[in-house]
């Protein structure tokens, strides 16, 4: 059964952990042969040990940490049961920790690492997998961990530079729809009764400011309930694939910020495909779990197709072209690296090629995004102002 543990090191430090044993007293022998002085230990059912491996929630960057961790202690000489097993002294109860410990165990019991990584209960990508069974069967395993912790990082990178994008806009836009509300709230109420003077004529852009202010701010509480609402439907739709994957393909049609997506989806396959194949994962094999990283139907749908013509005989670089799916730079190249035999090194080119596009792409789209919403948010709170003004001045028309 499995016991929840807590002991000593030699040198003081106290860690905790789970370890599987037929009894109490076996639990604390092998603690001891691991250099251990247990503290406390208390037995907990199979059930309970295994029901948090199905709901494990790991980030992306402690996954690439935990990758990148066994890549480094086996290139120190460690043992794989050896490393993973200090993985899970060192995280004690954590989710990374758990995992370990169940990955030590498939390992003490025979399985290959790429089975205990399937098991383990964390959601590690496709191509993790057949990094680690090129390394296993290549004697190359710190080696392909290390190629794939470096393929996690850069997706992260690249995940991480889109929400940073988009951070500073979305802030200026809520900025500015709070300050418009601000406006409506209590600057116009104040101007209400001009609504009620039959002695001048109002501008009609300025009846309807009045009109909506006073609209809002009577029926604050149940548009407020609204907006929520509408917020949490919409949170919903977007937790759906289909709508995610659709939202996708909009944005990959729209001028500017397409052009920047589908050059940092073709940099990002190109990197993981240079990377499999570096592994020595067959080209069919590595093409199929590269394409399963692409976000963009179209493109997808373009290197389906190429892994098509590539079962079919037909040579890489002309499958792309057929398909349109790299300019002739990037077909070049890759036609250059089936020629010479260097094409996970063609492929690496052409990834940092189009990542530096797609960054280039970046800096135009927000150099172009941050003054238009300021223009339209100024826009707006302006023509509210001037509706103002312009009801407080028709008073002064008055005929005589």
């Amino acid at each position: 059964m499995a016991y929840q543990y807590e002991a000593s090191t030699a040198d003081g430090r106290m860690v905790k952990g789970q370890i599987e044993a037929g009894n109490e007293a076996d639990a604390i022998r092998l603690l001891r042969q691991q250099g251990l002085t247990p503290v406390s230990l208390r037995p907990i059912s199979l059930q309970a040990a295994s029901q948090p491996a199905s709901r494990r929630i790991v980030s992306a960057q402690d996954k690439m940490l935990m990758v990148r961790e066994l890549a480094t202690l086996l290139a120190a000489g460690v043992s794989l049961v050896e490393a993973i097993q200090s993985m899970s002294e060192a995280s004690g109860a954590t989710p990374v920790g758990q995992a370990a410990q169940q990955i030590a165990q498939t390992l003490r019991g025979g399985g290959k690492l790429t089975d205990a990584l399937a098991t383990c209960g964390i959601d590690f990508p496709d191509y993790l997998m057949q990094l680690v069974a090129a390394g296993e069967m290549t004697g190359k395993l710190a080696h392909s961990l290390h190629h794939a912790a470096n393929q996690m990082e850069y997706e992260e990178k690249v995940r991480q530079d889109m929400r940073n994008a988009l951070t500073y806009p979305a802030v200026l836009a809520v900025s500015g729809v709070l300050a418009t509300l601000l406006i409506f709230i209590v600057v116009v109420p104040k101007f209400a009764g001009l609504l009620k003077n039959n002695k001048g004529k109002l501008p009609d852009i300025s009846v309807w400011v009045l009109q909506t202010g006073m609209f809002v701010k009577e029926h604050l509480l149940i548009l407020g309930v609204g907006a929520g609402l509408a917020v949490f439907f919409l949170a919903g739709i977007f937790s759906r694939p289909q709508v995610r994957q659709k939202f996708w393909d909009a944005l990959a049609h729209m001028p500017l910020i397409g052009a920047w997506l589908i050059e940092t989806e073709i940099g990002r396959w190109a990197g993981m495909l240079s990377t499999l194949l570096e592994n020595r994962v067959p080209i069919v094999k590595a093409m199929e779990l590269a394409q399963g990283g692409v976000q963009i139907s179209l493109l997808k749908q373009q290197l389906a197709l190429a892994v098509r013509d590539l079962k079919g005989g037909t040579s890489l670089a002309e499958s792309l072209g057929v398909h349109r799916t790299l300019n002739p730079m990037g077909l070049n190249l890759v036609r250059v690296g089936e020629r010479t035999g260097e094409l996970s090194t063609t492929l690496k080119t052409l990834s940092v090629l189009h990542t530096n596009a797609g960054q280039e792409r970046m800096k135009k789209f927000l150099i172009m995004l941050e003054p238009i919403t300021i223009l339209l948010i100024g826009s707006v709170i302006g023509l509210i102002m001037a509706a103002i003004m312009m009801a407080i001045t028709s008073l002064s028309d008055i005929a005589v």
